[in-house]
């Protein structure tokens, strides 16, 4: 039988495979990554921000009053303190005031609350859902101190003169309340120009307008007026004036000169020295006791200086020094 033919293939000339390998290798990557098996890296986890401490919780709120009955136009301070369920004081709360019947008693933002008419009134602090009250009761007024009024004997004087303040009570419907044993302090709003003692008694000392203020003790809150009061120069006064020794006295008591004049203190043989009152600005250097002599002092300030001989009590004078 006769054998077919096979060509022989030559190991030399037989295509490689390697191209065709790394070709399907790179298929096969690219497959399994579209196909999500490669592992992606995990995030880490987000740590929460430490959580704000709880504040306290405001349970109940104390309002208290030095008074709760007043009368039209009388104020009193009013106060709440914000506390927890256990009694503990919150701080830093800002509380809202009101009043439930302002045509009887109005408050403000800080709690002053004053009196306008009879009647009773609730007042309030308030922080959202919390409310503290206290009650005020709100008289007619009639025969109770509501107002004072200060006057003086004389609402003009010259340098160096004298006048009489006084102070009287008021009651809402206007008449006249006696202050009693209540405590009055005089004040004035420039002492250069007015002084004025506890009695009321006002001395001129400068020139120009001031007020004459007094404070009468009522409660918790003094009642307080004033009334203007002028002091004026002295016309004509002179350059130079004497003041005599006769006795125990200076004469004359009160010397009237000139700003930048001259006072001559004329010394008899009874000795005698000048103190001066040093609460005064502008008082001359003093006089050590001498007799049978003159002594002169110049005064270029405006104002009252008063003097004393220290050897003879009750030996007084002043000086004053008008523009």
């Amino acid at each position: 039988m006769k054998v077919p033919h096979r060509p022989q293939v030559m190991s030399g000339n037989r295509p490689s495979m390697k191209p065709l390998r790394g070709m399907v290798a790179a298929a096969a990557a690219l497959l399994l990554a579209g196909c999500g098996d490669a592992a992606a890296p995990t995030p880490p986890l987000a740590v929460p921000p430490p959580a704000a401490p709880t504040p306290d919780v405001v349970s109940r709120i104390d309002v208290s009053a030095a008074a709760t009955t007043l009368t039209p136009s009388q104020s009193v301070p009013f106060s709440a303190v914000a506390r927890t369920a256990a009694g503990a004081t919150v701080a830093g709360v800002d509380l809202v005031w009101s009043s439930s019947a302002p045509t009887v008693a109005t408050v403000n933002v800080s709690g002053l609350v004053v009196g306008v008419a009879a009647g009773t009134a609730t007042i309030r602090a308030t922080l959202g859902a919390v409310v503290g009250s206290l009650d005020v009761t709100v008289t007619s007024g009639a025969g109770v101190l509501s107002t004072v009024v200060v006057s003086a004997q004389d609402r003009t004087v010259q340098l160096g003169q004298t006048t009489q303040a006084t102070v009287g009570g008021r009651d809402a419907l206007g008449a006249t309340v006696a202050l009693g044993t209540r405590t009055v302090t005089w004040s004035t709003s420039n002492t250069a120009i007015a002084s004025i003692t506890a009695a009321g008694v006002v001395t001129g000392v400068g020139i120009g307008t001031v007020e004459l203020r007094a404070s009468v003790a009522d409660g918790a809150v003094p009642r307080t007026a004033s009334v203007p009061l002028t002091v004026n120069s002295i016309p004509g006064a002179p350059s130079t004036i004497d003041v005599f020794m006769p006795g125990l006295t200076f004469s004359p008591i009160e010397a009237i000169v000139r700003q930048g004049g001259t006072v001559r203190f004329i010394f008899p043989a009874l000795v005698h020295n000048v103190i001066w009152d040093r609460r005064f600005a502008g008082a001359p250097t003093n006089i050590a006791t001498t007799s049978n002599v003159t002594v002169t002092r110049t005064f270029p300030t405006v104002g009252v200086f008063a003097y004393t001989c220290t050897l003879h009590p009750g030996m007084d004078g002043t000086v004053v020094v008008s523009p």
